[in-house]
């Protein structure tokens, strides 16, 4: 097949993708819209990839759904040349049609072919454009990028990275990971902004370089970002499973000795205290440098306005109505022993709520800054003997827009504290599976959960705010600071309450016990 008819290809098939693709859509693993029934999907954009040898485009197909606002996916696939067993099917990724000349395709995804990858890499690299029906997509390369691929020593073997997530990531040697994102949105998506802030403006090191990416331009007043291209950063793995790790083997201390939960301290975590408190310092240097550049609109420092507060408090309040109107419908689904602290949650309602109004009523001086967003154990890679933030997306189920937002720091500090939480009790939930949950062992464990939990959150919060003093990026009044973090943290856990409710009742105990014990000793933080 020549090069004229393989650019052809797409408008041939159009129809027949276009009745295909809910379909491969919905056999995705990183296809976020399978709760909701598709009604069709439009192609919205076409985007040649020029190849020696196969057709390849980028496909930016339009979701629409029954109810609700339509979402954009990019699907990159390749066309196979060959006999249909059933045409119009999908199978194990694969899309058949007969396009309207009669000829028949077999479409696949094209980030798991190596040549396409290799072609890709390069057209980031040579700051290529490709254009489409109505937009292009535009290869973005940075300083970094030179730099990090003569530290590869040519080594650049593309190889898809086996994770499961809403994005596709790829693997090039030891030099680069491509990110991927499946899910488009119009606008600069934060990972690539905020990654590349750290790294070429501000000399934060504890990320990975952002070494260019992908971005898709039309006639909209900012291009949407498609891919990032980012330093490949030598790790153990993520902080999560490292502090599960942690938290079963002083599981295994504390079940082997007569010690009471009420003398746990630093030295009862072993190593793990001062790990705690190098992520505390490392969060406080990513705001800081964070907030380093007056500057730059889209990152200086800005005040709280009366209004912004009270759009804050007033999503606070609405996220609470919501979430216990669901905690309600939901209470006979719950396991049993989640009941009673359910319903003590219930109970402590209106409590949440006032807490949450009083937001408005507060003059707070401290600054907004640019942050996180998601910050908790699974979003940092352990190196052996140091931390690296990653994922600067911000919370997934928010609007690019609200992803883009200034924040009070101690936001992302919050979501590290509850982070703990949950390893606490992931670690003691992996216990019970194994001894059952009859174990007088376990019951015995409970409060060393509580005590485990309560020293790492203390240590990562002093160093953090110790790091932090040597900055300004916190309010000057440590009242205010601790205003805020008290704030986000019953925030986040009636944020972790609405997702256990709709993904996973089994911890529902989690964020329940966790807004109980907060409103308890609010007085104390």
């Amino acid at each position: 097949m020549n090069a004229p008819s393989r650019s052809t290809i797409w408008l041939r098939s159009q129809d027949q993708l276009q009745r295909a693709l809910p379909e491969f859509l919905e056999s995705r693993r990183w296809f976020g819209g399978k709760t909701r029934a598709i009604s069709s999907v439009e192609l919205a954009d076409v985007i040649p990839i020029p190849h020696p040898a196969i057709a390849v485009a980028v496909l930016i197909a339009r979701v629409n759904y029954s109810d609700g606002p339509s979402d954009l996916y990019t699907v990159p696939l390749l066309d196979e040349p060959g006999p249909l067993r059933n045409p119009a099917s999908v199978d194990q990724g694969r899309i058949r049609v007969r396009d309207v000349e009669g000829v028949e395709h077999e479409f696949s995804d094209a980030l798991l072919n190596a040549s396409v990858l290799e072609t890709l890499l390069g057209a980031i690299r040579e700051a290529r454009r490709f254009p489409g029906r109505n937009g292009e997509l535009a290869g973005v390369p940075t300083r970094s990028l030179d730099t990090l691929q003569n530290a590869a020593a040519g080594n650049l073997q593309p190889s898809p990275m086996k994770v499961e997530q809403s994005n596709t990531s790829i693997l090039y040697g030891k030099a680069f990971v491509l990110k991927f994102f499946r899910r488009l949105e119009m606008g600069v998506n934060p990972d690539f902004e905020v990654g590349r802030f750290l790294s070429e403006r501000a000399g934060f090191h504890n990320i990975p370089a952002v070494a260019g990416g992908f971005e898709y331009r039309d006639a909209g007043p900012e291009p949407a970002t498609m891919a990032i291209l980012q330093g490949f950063v030598a790790n153990q793995g993520d902080a999560w499973k490292h502090t599960l790790k942690a938290v079963s083997d002083y599981y295994d201390r504390v079940a082997a000795t007569d010690r009471k939960p009420e003398i746990i301290g630093v030295q009862s975590l072993g190593g793990y205290a001062a790990e705690a408190a190098l992520l505390g310092q490392r969060t406080a240097e990513m705001h800081a440098a964070l907030a380093s550049d007056s500057a730059d609109p889209s990152f200086a420092p800005e005040p709280f306005s009366p209004a912004e507060q009270r759009s804050v408090s007033e999503s606070m309040i609405s996220l609470t109505h919501e979430t216990f109107g669901l905690l309600r419908r939901r209470s006979s689904d719950l396991p049993p022993h989640s009941r009673e602290v359910a319903e003590a949650a219930l109970a402590s309602e209106a409590a949440l709520k006032e807490r949450f109004r009083s937001l408005a009523g507060h003059r707070l001086a401290g600054p907004r800054i640019r942050i996180h967003g998601d910050l908790h154990l699974g979003q940092i890679l352990f190196t052996g003997d140091d931390f690296i933030f990653i994922d600067f997306e911000g919370e997934p189920a928010r609007t690019l827009a609200e992803r883009r937002e200034k924040h009070s720091p101690l936001r992302d500090p919050a979501g590290m504290v509850r982070s703990f939480h949950y390893a606490a009790y992931a670690a003691l939930f992996a216990r019970l599976e194994a001894v059952g949950p009859q174990s007088n062992e376990w019951r015995s464990l409970v409060p060393f959960a509580n005590a485990w939990y309560s020293v790492a959150a203390a240590e990562y919060l002093r160093a953090y705010f110790d790091a932090a003093a040597l900055a300004r990026f916190l309010p000057a009044d440590r009242g205010e600071s601790d205003f805020w973090l008290r704030f986000w943290l019953l925030g986040k856990a009636v944020y972790e309450l609405k997702y256990e409710l709709n993904h996973r009742l089994d911890w529902i105990a989690i964020p329940l016990e966790g807004i109980a014990s907060l409103l308890e000793r609010e007085a104390a933080w």
